[in-house]
């Protein structure tokens, strides 16, 4: 008798752990789990990248800015700060004031033509840095959703076994319902932290899209005097 509570004691702490319930569930739980693993380590992958990413571009905007301002005469190499955004800026705005103009140009017309050259570049380098973010807003939206079917796959398995047993105690209904509690689980764990990367990353994004139009004017009105000069 003491044997069997034994036994009986251990099942019950093995079914009860989360590995043991993963395990134990259907195929149709497991295949939703394994889906949600996929997008949570696609999701942590793009935030970790992008983050250091914008970090980087952040650090050499800062040191190529400072030598910018500090500059007299000359503007400094944007080459010596290879992940700079305002520097590839730069290199646009040189390329767009040395090509020769018409008779005809008046210095409003070489302002235009030039800031019109590097915001296509800024906007160009913040598709980049955009890249693959947008993951973030589609996981974290969608991933409570795939968890929720699930959880209403998990509670029909239930009604299935109550139907089937013809009983309602909890031996019968507590498989089914764990196994649709942990995809609602897996479902929000994969969310959470795609929504917040998503908004944390996408506020990055809008300083240094701000960084960037400040940038355009300073240095054309810096190199043209402005744009009616």
């Amino acid at each position: 008798m003491a044997l069997g509570v034994f036994i009986l004691q251990a099942s019950v702490g093995l079914r009860a752990s989360v590995p043991a319930l993963v395990a134990s569930s259907g195929l149709f739980a497991k295949f939703i789990l394994l889906l949600l693993l996929g997008i949570s380590v696609y999701t942590w992958a793009i935030i970790v990248e992008r983050l250091r990413l914008y970090l980087r571009v952040q650090r050499a905007d800062r040191d190529f800015l400072r030598a910018f301002r500090a500059a007299r005469g000359e503007d400094p190499p944007a080459d010596a700060h290879p992940a700079s955004v305002l520097g590839r800026l730069t290199r646009v705005g040189e390329r767009a004031l040395a090509e020769p103009a018409g008779a005809a140009a008046t210095p409003t017309s070489r302002y235009e033509r030039a800031q019109r050259a590097m915001e296509r570049a800024a906007g160009e380098e913040l598709a980049r840095l955009e890249h693959h973010v947008g993951f973030l807003a589609t996981a974290g939206s969608v991933s409570p959703f795939i968890g929720l079917m699930g959880t209403v796959w998990g509670v029909m398995s239930a009604f299935i076994s109550i139907g089937a047993q013809g009983s309602a105690s909890l031996v019968v209904v507590a498989p089914g319902i764990a196994e649709a509690l942990i995809t609602t689980v897996a479902g929000l764990a994969a969310a959470i932290p795609a929504v917040v990367g998503y908004n944390h990353l996408l506020a990055r994004l809008r300083v240094i899209s701000g960084d960037s139009a400040t940038f355009v004017t300073e240095y054309l009105d810096r190199r043209t005097g402005g744009p009616l000069a």
